[in-house]
C-alpha cells in the first residue's frame, strides 16, 4: 500500500512539476498573422537583425528577407522574451544578454529600458520585457544604455513603421 502512495505521489510532483520544462501559453502555429516593428540598442550601437544569423530562426516568429526591423509572428501568445530566446539572446527586467554571450545589466551607469507604441500614439515602458506579448503593429524599442530622454526619443524615431 506504501508503495502504490509513493508511486501515485510521485507521478502527481512530476506532472505538477512539469518535469522541469517550462510551457509556453503560445496557440498552434498558423494561429496568428502579426508584425511588429523593433529596434534594439546596446550601449549605442543598433543589433542588426538583417543579419542572416537571425533570420528565420523559428517557425512561430521570425525576421525574413533580409528585413531586420519588422518580426513576423504565426502563433497567439508570443512574448517579446520568446522573440530573443529564438535569437539566442535574453531579456529580463534588468539584463539583456546577447548571442556573444555579453550581459548587459543595470548599473549606476545604464539601464535596460524597453518601450512599447502599440495601435495608440502613445510610447510606454514596460517593465517585465521578458512576459510582454506582441500585438499586430507594435512598436518596440529595447535600448540599453545611459541615454536622456532627448536620446530616447531619437531612438523611439528610428523604430521603422514597415508593420503596417
Amino acid at each position: 500500500m506504501k508503495k502504490i502512495f509513493l508511486i501515485v505521489s510521485l507521478a502527481a510532483l512530476i506532472f505538477l512539476l512539469g518535469c522541469g520544462t517550462p510551457k509556453n501559453n503560445f496557440g498552434a502555429l498558423g494561429s496568428a498573422h502579426i508584425h511588429a516593428d523593433i529596434k534594439t540598442y546596446v550601449s549605442g550601437n543598433p543589433i542588426d537583425f538583417s543579419l542572416q544569423k537571425y533570420q528565420l530562426q523559428d517557425k512561430m516568429v521570425h525576421f525574413e528577407d533580409k528585413d531586420g526591423n519588422v518580426v513576423h509572428i504565426h502563433a497567439t501568445g508570443i512574448t517579446l522574451g520568446y522573440i530573443f530566446k529564438t535569437l539566442k539572446l535574453s531579456i529580463d527586467n534588468n539584463c539583456l544578454t546577447l548571442d556573444t554571450g555579453n550581459k548587459y545589466c543595470n548599473n549606476e551607469n545604464a539601464e535596460l529600458k524597453v518601450f512599447v507604441k502599440d495601435m495608440g500614439t502613445n510610447w510606454k515602458q514596460i517593465f517585465y520585457p521578458a512576459d510582454y506579448v506582441i500585438q499586430d503593429l507594435d512598436k518596440i524599442l529595447v535600448n540599453y544604455g545611459s541615454e536622456d530622454e532627448k536620446e530616447i526619443k531619437k531612438r523611439m524615431e528610428s523604430v521603422t513603421n514597415k508593420a503596417k
